[in-house]
């Protein structure tokens, strides 16, 4: 059985997205060298917070669905019926794949249970009322307890903890093999509780991950993992400089006092001497009273090792040409690539996930999906305008091929038509140029000429 190594710590993964725990309560920050209880506690309860990995996480969610992805399921309604209420709470598989794809850049894995609702019935229509069909649910990493694997990196076995839903103060496991269940109080499972056959062949557990380096683990790295750390140094930093400008901003009263005499005499009347109030001198020494201004060099040493940490952050995401002003239109270009490139290999995951999910069900069903799904891989931003202008003049050539005909009119058709009309409407319209160009090659097969 592989060994887990849980070396990471999932609770600040979550709080680096949330803003929650530590940031909230300040317990991330590091305590300066001899720093009182009181200034410790005020910087606890006053320092900023600037929520680096929540905007990353949601902005690469929202490139990737920014067009819904393309499901052609005449042929496997059983599965379109799934797509509409995922998890028994009416989710639309858009919105459950993109928490999919949020909690896997958190988190590194998350585990997708496609499971089917454990009621008798007798007939299909008694099975409809009671709405008993497939569904699915999540589980994070610091839920799995143990795991086997084929000699081909396929799950064999699973177990997973969670809450016990009848008592959430207390803990049942969960196990799945390739044909059957288990339902226990304890990890051993020697206090079975429920258990029963599936009979699908195959663990109905899917480890979905965009950062897997082995085939054989599981627990892959968390995309955001870099960026959580460099926000979290971020956080201190902030905070530093805030404590300098805050005490050292403001000039400082000097002026002469004769002796200790005096300076036990001004103490008693409330004077504080340090930077808080004013600083004291003796007068013999021909100086003047004056204010004084710190020096300005340690801020400045702290706003260019901000600005380095923001580029860091920025570099870890390929999103250096969204923050460099010195580069080259080039380089900013080979940047962008980058980040396309990350954003094609997200898509491609989401889609494969979806493949093994609509499987899933089927095997569920008794059921062969033979649909069609297909997430978005364009990201560059084009001028629809201009686009559209080049593909009609291409359109009227007299020797352009029939099928690159029919692509490029779906294309336009998705391009000017997708913020207007949903999938459905856009898959009919498709389906209207398919029938269409069907019908001209009939046409020219019979004689007809234009």
């Amino acid at each position: 059985m592989p060994e887990i190594n849980f070396d990471l710590d999932y609770q600040f993964l979550k709080d680096s997205y949330t803003g929650r725990g530590g940031y909230l309560d300040g317990s991330y920050l590091v305590r300066f060298p001899n720093e009182s209880d009181t200034k410790f506690k005020n910087r606890k309860e006053y320092s900023p917070f600037f929520n680096f990995c929540k905007k990353i996480v949601d902005s690469i969610t929202g490139h990737i669905f920014r067009k819904s992805p393309i499901r052609k399921l005449e042929e496997s309604l059983w599965y379109e019926k799934f797509t509409n209420n995922t998890d028994r709470r009416g989710t639309y598989i858009d919105d459950k794949m993109q928490q999919l794809l949020r909690l896997t850049l958190i988190n590194g894995v998350i585990f997708i249970i496609v499971d089917k609702p454990r009621i008798k019935v007798e007939t299909a229509q008694e099975e409809r009322e009671l709405g008993v069909y497939p569904y699915m649910t999540f589980r994070k990493p610091t839920q799995l307890v143990s795991y086997l694997i084929d000699e081909f990196g396929n799950l064999t076995e699973i177990t997973f903890r969670e809450a016990n839903p009848e008592d959430p103060t207390k803990t049942i496991y969960r196990k799945y093999t390739l044909n059957e269940w288990f339902i226990s109080d304890d990890e051993q499972f020697s206090k079975i509780r429920d258990s029963g056959e599936h009979k699908l062949g195959v663990v109905p557990v899917i480890p979905f991950t965009v950062t897997q380096l082995e085939d054989d683990e599981l627990l892959a790295t968390p995309f955001i993992l870099e960026i959580a750390r460099l926000q979290k140094d971020f956080y201190n930093v902030v905070s530093e400089l805030r404590t300098i400008l805050r005490d050292n901003t403001f000039p400082v009263l000097t002026f002469p006092v004769k002796g200790d005499t005096e300076v036990e005499s001004l103490k008693k009347q409330g004077l504080t001497l340090s930077t808080n109030n004013g600083l004291l001198y003796n007068a013999e020494s021909g100086a003047k009273p004056e204010f004084i201004a710190p020096p300005s060099e340690p801020a400045e040493v702290y706003l260019s090792y901000m600005e380095f940490l923001i580029r860091q952050i920025f570099k870890q995401v390929n999103l250096d040409f969204a923050n460099s002003k010195a580069e080259s239109g080039l380089a900013k270009q080979y940047d962008y690539l980058e980040f396309t490139t990350m954003l094609v290999n997200f898509a491609n995951a989401l889609e494969s996930c979806e493949y093994r999910i609509a499987e899933l069900v089927g095997k569920w069903l008794d059921e062969e999906f033979k649909g069609y799904i297909e997430y978005s891989k364009q990201f560059t931003i084009l001028d629809a305008e201009q686009f559209t202008q080049t593909v009609l003049s291409v359109l009227d050539r007299p020797d352009l091929p029939p099928i690159l005909h029919s692509e490029l009119m779906k294309l336009t058709a998705r391009l000017i038509l997708n913020p207007f009309k949903d999938e459905k409407e856009l898959n009919q319209i498709e389906q209207a140029i398919d029938d269409n160009t069907d019908y001209e090659l009939k046409l020219r097969a019979e004689g007809w000429k234009s």
